[in-house]
């Protein structure tokens, strides 16, 4: 099976990077989508704090296939309270 690597980085830094052998483009689709609702779940305090994350999917030899981008952002309604709050 190819080799495929996730890699999860924001504007400021890269979080992680795991390889992970899968059978097709489908199944790195559908595990990226899965790892998207981790990284929600795990850090839903930090999505808020550096507000654009971004999952970057390569094959074994580097070439970007596919991007899922996550961004948390504060309308003008709230973007008051927000700054009250830190």
């Amino acid at each position: 099976m190819p080799l495929f690597h996730f890699q999860v980085r924001t504007d400021t830094h890269v979080l992680a990077t795991e390889p992970l052998e899968l059978a097709d483009t489908t199944a790195v689709r559908i595990e990226a989508a899965k790892r998207a609702g981790d990284l929600l779940r795990v850090h839903a305090d930090q999505i808020w704090v550096d507000e654009d994350w971004r999952i970057d999917i390569t094959d074994d030899a580097g070439l970007i296939l596919f991007v899922l981008h996550i961004s948390a952002h504060r309308t003008s309604a709230t973007s008051a309270q927000g700054a009250a709050e830190g």
